[in-house]
């Protein structure tokens, strides 16, 4: 009998520790994130250069060039481990674990309006006020009030001889030495919602 109550209390203890365990929404694993942010998925590059497969190459992908877990500039170049972002509540977002995700913002590189926009994460959401992330299909758009980037991005050197992904907000002919890209998730969980 009182072997039959000390496993009833233990099992009520077991019981009361594992319906304490934290849960989102009915996730209770960390195995994916991205069951607790849909649509997280890496971005791939689409251009020129990028149907040069070279034997055992990796596709472009949308990365930092920064040290891991630190802001810098965003970038294109062939990743065997590529970055994982999402978009939320028209900001893109930079996911590097559970504890930092860094926005992704758009900068005047210049200091002239309608010239070169330069992509970066930051540490606060920051650089261009008004714009907007956006899927249109599968392609990455940037939208600032009515104009917008056409899904046209290009990966070129920065001033300081630094790559960098920049974009335009108006027709215009690629920078000279710079390759044009158009961005896109191919994430299963992002075009079922």
């Amino acid at each position: 009998m009182a072997l039959t109550a000390m496993l009833f209390t233990i099992a009520a203890f077991l019981a009361l520790f594992v319906s304490a365990m934290p849960s989102f929404e009915g996730v209770t694993s960390w195995s994916s994130i991205n069951s607790l942010v849909p649509g997280m998925s890496q971005l791939q590059g689409l251009g020129p250069i990028a149907t040069q497969n070279e034997a055992g190459s990796f596709p472009y992908y949308m990365s930092i060039a920064a040290p891991r877990g630190l802001p810098g500039n965003v970038t294109m170049y062939r990743n065997k481990f590529p970055p994982l972002f999402y978009i939320h509540q028209n900001q893109l977002w930079h996911y590097h674990n559970d504890s930092m995700i860094l926005p992704v913002n758009v900068h005047n590189a210049t200091g002239t309006a309608g010239l070169p926009l330069q992509i970066r994460t930051d540490e606060q959401p920051a650089g261009v006020e008004g714009g907007r992330w956006r899927w249109q299909g599968t392609m990455l758009f940037y939208e600032n009030g009515p104009q917008n980037n056409q899904g046209l991005f290009y990966s070129c050197q920065d001033p300081n001889g630094l790559n960098g992904l920049f974009l335009f907000l108006q027709c215009s002919p690629p920078p000279s030495g710079c390759t044009p890209f158009t961005i896109h998730s191919f994430s299963n969980t992002r075009m079922t919602q």
